[in-house]
């Protein structure tokens, strides 16, 4: 017995005989100290100010750079975004899911910025230039930065010579082919052209000012008719007139698939501050004009006297084939009177082949 004693000495409750006991009779159980935190191993860091700047300040920079349109400023929201990710990514900041949010939304505003500072944008230094000998920095100021000082000595000059004109009076001009005539007649250009937009631009200003709608207006005076091609009769007046007549003669082509005919238009020219303008109240009314050469006949009761053989009748020998009373007959067109052949009653058997006028009462054979 001594032998198996000695034999079971290392069962695990040996070691437990003499140690202390508890009052009661049980064994006292030893518990182990708590185990010190490992000494490699680091505290969460707070990324306070890192956070500010990705969510707040680096947005803020981006509006600031769209709105002046500097590349400066592009490039340096692109740089100060670069590194604000790099620390983000090093410094293990933000949960990974956040980390990769931020990077997707900046690697979107990076890519904006860099495209408008290649090609949207202007530097805020500019080309290097001798501001100083040129004095483009303070002309810059006033007119805007593309603007040199050549051009704004051109402008000035422009401007000067303006009110030179302006306060000159023009000079009378006899001529018929005046600047009124010249604004007319590209006024009828751009009726031609059916452009209506730059035959406003020749209206005058009282009459589109009077208009609700000037374009609709212009369409109600022009219609469906089309000039196929146009001639100026007579221009009254001069340059130093406020207002002159120009007699116009035009081939109309009204849509209606007949041929063009031919209208005569007494057209009102008007000068606003030294600049001719058409009124286009004056085109509305407007007279068809029947050629001389095959009038439209008129029939009516001569009386049954002779008439006196010394009366002097009118004829147009350039090719008329009536003769008339009158040596201005309103039944012909303008740039044939006045009448340059006559003779008298007495010798109408010398020209058989003209018939009597029936618009000024010429007698009959």
């Amino acid at each position: 017995m001594s032998e198996n004693r000695k034999r079971y000495s290392s069962s695990p409750l040996y070691g437990l005989k003499g140690s202390g006991r508890a009052q009661g009779g049980g064994f006292q159980v030893r518990m182990d100290a708590p185990r010190a935190e490992r000494p490699g191993r680091r505290s969460k860091r707070n990324f306070v100010f890192l956070q500010i700047c990705l969510t707040l300040l680096l947005p803020i920079v981006f509006i600031v750079a769209l709105i002046l349109g500097y590349s400066e400023v592009h490039w340096a929201f692109v740089g100060f975004s670069l590194l604000a990710l790099l620390c983000m990514w090093v410094g293990d900041a933000f949960i990974p899911q956040a980390r990769k949010t931020m990077t997707l939304i900046y690697t979107a505003l990076m890519m904006v910025s860099v495209a408008a500072a290649l090609w949207f944008t202007v530097s805020v230094v500019g080309p290097a230039e001798d501001k100083t000998a040129t004095g483009d920095s303070d002309l810059s100021g006033l007119f805007g930065r593309n603007v040199t000082s050549s051009q704004v000595g051109a402008f000035g000059n422009s401007i000067n010579a303006s009110t030179v004109q302006n306060d000159v009076k023009p000079e009378t001009t006899p001529d018929s082919r005046s600047h009124a005539q010249d604004r007319l007649e590209r006024f009828m250009s751009s009726w031609m052209n059916l452009d209506y937009n730059a035959m406003l631009e020749y209206c005058s200003p009282a009459w589109k000012n009077a208009q609700p709608n000037p374009a609709q207006a212009i369409f109600k005076v022009r219609g469906t008719q089309t000039p196929t091609r146009y001639e100026v009769i007579y221009v009254s007046g001069n340059d130093a007139d406020d207002s002159r007549t120009i007699t116009m003669e035009a081939m109309i082509d009204r849509g209606d698939g007949n041929n063009p005919t031919k209208y005569r238009y007494e057209v009102l020219m008007l000068r606003v501050n030294g600049q001719w303008y058409v009124d286009p109240a004056s085109l509305i009314t407007a007279t068809k004009v029947v050629d001389a050469g095959t009038p439209t006949p008129h029939y009516t009761l001569m009386p049954t006297n002779s008439p006196d053989p010394n009366l002097v009748l009118y004829y147009n020998p350039s090719g008329g084939s009536f003769y008339h009373t009158e040596k201005n007959c309103s039944s012909t067109a303008i740039k044939y009177l006045p009448f340059k052949g006559s003779f008298r009653y007495s010798e109408i058997g010398n020209f058989p082949d003209l018939k009597p006028c029936g618009k000024c009462n010429a007698p009959s054979r």
